[in-house]
């Protein structure tokens, strides 16, 4: 059980690494695909609430999560950019809160009875955003098919991922997260939908998979429900930061914000 534990960490730093990705339109589902894409790559602020529901299964052991999750983000890809993220963990019985954000170089992190930074470029912490929305590089051609159908003024785009083609793109994603640690995924299953307005943007978005994870000698069967809203998409966000003070700086114990498994990012202290 601690081994699949400790598995869902790189599970839920990585997971949103599909959350922004598809299209719609009522004309060629492919061109509805490219239209949104580039509408939605154009934003500069985001507010996206998301609910990740995963059972995680080892011969007969079997372990159930849910992780609820508010981001938000303004001025992205400037020198500027803020980012705050408020998480619920729920597993075994338990819950667990805790708030990240960005500012001034540093990654925050306030949760489990621990508030911890460490320094981060912002190069450093925009590649971190992207490793979680992947949201302007996921292309027409990693999918299998593609449909769309209208819903009032708004389109709905399904589609079913070509696992072979995911397997390559996640895993070349997540390289500069996971570093030399000993994670290997097969993903065997991917489909969803996406609600896209009438100005391109997502409003909502759904997406079922199920994939094999091995790690540490052991192999996972993970299956996920991953559901999200975007909130007054293409508007700006106005992001109030919490307070800096009181965060130990890992900088001071580790000369570096890199963790023992090689990773950068969010997730590389877990390790």
């Amino acid at each position: 059980m601690k081994k699949m534990i400790k598995t869902a960490a790189v599970i839920m730093s990585t997971i949103m690494v599909f959350s922004m990705t598809a299209c719609a339109k009522k004309a060629d589902p492919k061109e509805v695909f490219d239209a949104a894409v580039k509408k939605n790559s154009e934003l500069t602020s985001l507010d996206m609430d998301t609910t990740m529901k995963m059972t995680m299964t080892q011969g007969e052991e079997t372990m159930d999560i849910t992780v609820d999750m508010n981001m938000k983000m303004s001025n992205m890809n400037e020198d500027s950019m803020q980012y705050l993220a408020d998480t619920k963990t729920s597993l075994m019985g338990q819950s667990m809160d805790a708030r990240i954000f960005y500012k001034d170089g540093y990654y925050y992190m306030d949760g489990m009875g621990q508030k911890i930074k460490y320094p981060m470029d912002l190069n450093s912490m925009i590649a971190s955003v992207e490793q979680t929305t992947a949201a302007a590089d996921l292309a027409p051609s990693l999918m299998k098919s593609l449909s769309v159908r209208e819903e009032g003024e708004n389109r709905v785009l399904s589609y079913v991922a070509d696992p072979a083609k995911m397997n390559a793109y996640v895993q070349d994603a997540l390289k500069p997260l996971l570093g030399s640690m000993d994670v290997g995924m097969i993903i065997r299953e991917v489909k969803g939908e996406y609600v896209i307005n009438k100005d391109d943007y997502y409003t909502s978005m759904n997406m079922y998979m199920v994939m094999d994870m091995s790690s540490y000698g052991e192999t996972l069967r993970i299956i996920m429900l991953l559901e999200g809203n975007f909130n007054n998409p293409g508007q700006p966000v106005n992001l109030e930061l919490p307070s800096t003070d009181g965060y130990s700086d890992l900088s001071t114990y580790y000369g570096t914000s890199r963790g023992s498994s090689g990773a950068t990012g969010p997730a590389a202290e877990i390790w």
